[in-house]
This record gives C-alpha cells, sequence and structure tokens, in this order.
C-alpha cells in the first residue's frame, strides 16, 4: 500500500486573517487525523496529493497520511476497503479520485457502510462524482455524495457564482471567482439532503450546474466540489480556502457563529 503521511502545523497567521470563523489551532488541540485517498484515470494525482495535503495543512491543524495505492489506474480496487472497518481510525476521508471503472457493488457499498458504521465525515473533489457510479441499479454513492453526475462540459474556465453565503463553508467566498481553467461537471440530480451552495453556468449546456454543496446522509456529512481537475486551479488560494472550510465543516470543526 503507497501512503504517507503530511503532518499540519499552526496556522499561520494570515490564515487566521483569510478565514473568518476558522478555528484557531491550540497547542492542546489535536490535529485532524484525515486519510487523503487519491488515485484514478485522467488526472494528475501524483501532483495534487501534495498540492492538496500541503494547501491544507498550511490553513489547519491537520495531519494527513496518504493512500495512492491505485496508482493512476481508473479501475483500481485498493486493498483497505475490503475491510468493513476500514474507516474507523479516521477523523475524516477526503477523496480526489478517478475510479470510474469499479463497478463492484458491494466494494462501494462496504465503503459508504464503513462511514456511517463509524460516524466518519468526508469531502469529495471533482471526479470522486464519477467514480463508483455509472450504475442506475448501485446508487449508494450518488446518495452518499449528495448528486448524481455522468458527464462534464469542454475544458475552459467557469464563473462560480455563490448561492448560500451565509452558509459556514461558503462565507468570505468571493462571488464571482472565476477558476484559471476549468471542467464544469453535469449535475443531473441533486439528492434531497444536500444543500446546493455555488453554481456555475455551463457554456455547452447552457445551464447551470451545482459545484459546491454540503450533504447529510445517514448522519455522516459531506463536503463536495465538483471544481478542480487542473493543477492550476487547486493551487488557486480561492480553491484551497473553499476545500478547508469544507472539509472543517464536515469534521463539526468549523466555527459556525
Amino acid at each position: 500500500m503507497r501512503q504517507c503521511i503530511v503532518r499540519g502545523g499552526m496556522l499561520a497567521l494570515a490564515a487566521v486573517f483569510a478565514f473568518a470563523g476558522l478555528h484557531a489551532a491550540a497547542e492542546d488541540e489535536e490535529p485532524l487525523n484525515v486519510l487523503l485517498i487519491t488515485g484514478g484515470g485522467w488526472h494528475d494525482y501524483e501532483a495534487q496529493k501534495d498540492i492538496l495535503s500541503e494547501g491544507i495543512s498550511e490553513r489547519a491543524n491537520v495531519e494527513f497520511t496518504i493512500d495512492f495505492e491505485g496508482g493512476l489506474d481508473a479501475s483500481a480496487k485498493i486493498s483497505r476497503h475490503e475491510d468493513p472497518d476500514w474507516a474507523e481510525p479516521w477523523d475524516l476521508v477526503l477523496y480526489n479520485i478517478c475510479y470510474s471503472g469499479v463497478t463492484d457493488a458491494e466494494y462501494v457499498e462496504r465503503i459508504v457502510n464503513s462511514h456511517v458504521e463509524h460516524g466518519v465525515p468526508a469531502v469529495a473533489l471533482h471526479a470522486t462524482m464519477h467514480s463508483y457510479s455509472f450504475q442506475e441499479e448501485n446508487p449508494i454513492w450518488w446518495d452518499f455524495l449528495g448528486a448524481r453526475s455522468d458527464r462534464h462540459q469542454s475544458h475552459m474556465p467557469f464563473v462560480v457564482e455563490v448561492l448560500e453565503p451565509d452558509h459556514p463553508v461558503m462565507q468570505g467566498f468571493p462571488d464571482g471567482w472565476e477558476t484559471p481553467e476549468g471542467e464544469l461537471y453535469e449535475i443531473e440530480e441533486m439528492m434531497p439532503t444536500a444543500t446546493p451552495c455555488a453554481h456555475s453556468y455551463g457554456e455547452d449546456s447552457g445551464e447551470h450546474h451545482v459545484n459546491v454543496w454540503t450533504n447529510e446522509y445517514e448522519g455522516v456529512r459531506v463536503f463536495a466540489t465538483t471544481i478542480g481537475h487542473h493543477n492550476v486551479t487547486m493551487e488557486a488560494p480561492e480553491y484551497l480556502d473553499l476545500v478547508t472550510r469544507g472539509l472543517l465543516w464536515a469534521a463539526d470543526r468549523l466555527d459556525e457563529e
């Protein structure tokens, strides 16, 4: 199993001012023990595992363990998910994956059921929405994430319009932020348990598509965004700020006052 550990430290002073409402990392506060599962096809996961783990650790008191066992194989079934209690050790799991070739329903059910059994929240980025999900008979992954998506639009930047400016995750996010590059996902269905937080207009479809939301599945918090794909977008401070706030919200570490 290919994994490494990235240790987070104290919040930098600049980050404290950048994030209205974030918990400052006290010296006696335990870091969040986060598992970053990454890998699959069509994306630069080798670089993105470092972009995400280092960028988030600069903003919050997080210790990452990185599972890149699947490499760049879209059909990889990583070994930790064979254990029904695989999620138990973690405070949160962050998914940045594109395992679109995995169609084993029992495997996917075991992933989700472990989150529920052990109350472990999740963050789901970009192609995670297209993983495990091309099966109408197995909607559990869509239900867990809070949305269903089967396709994306052409590669081009898009403007992110905030729908819920008072939501704790979105506070301070710049309404009208344009992504440096982009691959807008089309959302066919939002689950009733999900709260859309932002959307963008798709030039190809002529419609708006939700691309930031929160979900609560069987008592488990999930933050999700389809924004991502390109490294330059994930490196943007606005993106890392958003994902960090989403992570802290999901872990119930975000000051929501």
